[in-house]
């Protein structure tokens, strides 16, 4: 199984009504884009200046799309999913 079919599996057992991931590092370089995310590339910025809860959480929300971030040691994660099929 490759890679990228390893993460995509691993998101979806977490969290099984995930469109997509993405991955960036403190300088917003990418690391990993999945799903919806690799069209949404220009949420980095947006993403990168969310304010987190004191365990590294936010969620964001545009239009039906909900977007899970967490951060940590300088690196974020969203992940992205339906709001309607939560």
């Amino acid at each position: 199984m490759s890679s990228q079919s390893t993460t995509k599996a691993r998101l979806a057992q977490l969290v099984p009504n995930a469109i997509g991931l993405l991955a960036f590092d403190g300088n917003c370089n990418v690391i990993e884009a999945s799903g919806v995310a690799k069209n949404r590339l220009e949420d980095i910025v947006q993403i990168n200046q969310a304010k987190v809860d004191s365990e590294g959480f936010a969620l964001l929300r545009d239009g039906d799309i909900q977007v899970m971030v967490y951060k940590h040691d300088g690196e974020t994660l969203a992940v992205y999913t339906q709001e309607n099929s939560l």
